[in-house]
């Protein structure tokens, strides 16, 4: 049974994730489902503030599962970061596994 930390607050699904991060990132018409983080300004040592940001939005009392170096990327659009953050909030593999 996960930690109640690690529970999800509500339903999460990628339409929804992608919104949050395009509505927290996007201060002008740039930040779309296939801008970049790196794009946007967000660099690599930026990233765990993003998780954390997310997280706070779908996990109950703001904490969230540990976020392994490397798996989110500032090369990477924001809709794959989406899918990532999904399958992380849901207690699976970021690789489909």
């Amino acid at each position: 049974m996960p930690a109640e930390t690690h529970q999800l607050g509500r339903e999460v699904d990628h339409r929804s994730v992608l919104d949050l991060l395009v509505t927290m990132l996007g201060e002008d018409s740039e930040a779309n489902a296939h801008a970049t983080f790196e794009s946007l300004g967000i660099q690599n040592e930026d990233l765990p503030a993003v998780w954390r940001a997310v997280c706070e939005e779908y996990a109950e009392r703001a904490l969230a599962p540990d976020l392994d170096p490397g798996i989110l990327e500032s090369s990477m659009t924001l809709e794959s970061a989406a899918h990532i953050m999904v399958r992380l909030l849901s207690g699976k593999a970021p690789d489909g596994g």
